[in-house]
């Protein structure tokens, strides 16, 4: 029996470890704390507001589901339209240039992909 209480405890606490170790940021917590985020590497999930291109750089906005945005810029062009739900993998900048205009709080692209929409939007 205390074997199988060991066991089980060890599990749980390893299953707690591995979720708080793949856990990424949302949207809202980089708005919250973008200086704790500067040059990480980030993986975001959000639906396109909004889209820009300015010179060889397309600009866009993503937003999650409780509707915090954040602005994305990306070197190439992206395949995804206004209201298409994206991941973003990125690294969250202080302040980029694009185009004549500094922006403050980027989330400079490296890929982004098309994805669907959470299953279960409201859960956190």
């Amino acid at each position: 029996m205390r074997l199988r209480r060991r066991f089980f405890g060890r599990v749980a606490l390893l299953s707690v470890v591995a979720l708080v170790g793949c856990w990424n940021p949302t949207i809202r917590d980089l708005n919250l704390r973008p200086d704790k985020h500067y040059q990480e590497k980030l993986s975001i999930t959000g639906r396109i507001m909004r889209t820009q291109t300015v010179g060889e750089d397309t600009l866009f906005e993503i937003a999650d589901t409780r509707d915090s945005r954040v602005l994305v810029r990306s070197s190439r062009p992206i395949d995804a339209t206004v209201g298409d739900w994206v991941k973003v993998t990125g690294v969250l900048v202080p302040e980029a240039r694009v185009g004549d205009t500094v922006l403050y709080d980027v989330l400079t692209a490296e890929d982004v992909s098309r994805t669907g929409s959470p299953w279960f939007p409201n859960l956190m």
